[in-house]
């Protein structure tokens, strides 16, 4: 059976691209925290570097490039204050170094973003943006489950 594989317009002319075979991150249950607007949250973050991602494959990141940090940046000052809200709920302890982290993340993704878009080269955001977030959900984002499951 032959696929029907989409054409897609880019800077060096027609190029077919396999849409179901262009995602970075796959999402996985065990990312899931249980608390469905955390996860929802963490989920659209992913999107938005899938994203960035397929635009790198496509040839037209420097169309997207700008527009998908700004969406990064503001979309995870969203996520961050709503997390640090419901933190505060729970009285987790080690809210104050959650945040340092939060605070980090933006000043490194600051940093990387404008090399990346200096440079035109999106790779090493694109790195560091799936190391992170899989890091920061997987591992620190599961204390605070965690201990709210405990209380």
């Amino acid at each position: 059976m032959e696929e029907n594989v989409p054409e897609m317009e880019n800077a060096g002319g027609t190029q077919s691209v396999l849409l179901e075979h262009n995602l970075f991150i796959i999402w996985k249950p065990e990312y899931n925290l249980g608390i469905a607007i955390i996860d929802e949250q963490h989920r659209g973050i992913v999107a938005i570097i899938n994203s960035l991602y397929f635009g790198t494959q496509c040839s037209y990141v420097s169309d997207i490039l700008v527009p998908i940090i700004g969406m990064l940046r503001s979309y995870a000052q969203i996520h961050f204050q709503m997390e640090e809200y419901f933190l505060e709920t729970i009285n987790y302890p080690s809210l104050p170094s959650h945040r340092l982290l939060h605070q980090e993340y933006i000043s490194k993704l600051a940093e990387i973003e404008r090399k990346s878009v200096l440079d035109k080269d999106p790779y090493q955001l694109i790195g560091f943006l799936k190391n992170w977030w899989l890091s920061h959900i997987c591992e620190e984002d599961t204390l605070y489950r965690d201990f709210s499951d405990r209380h």
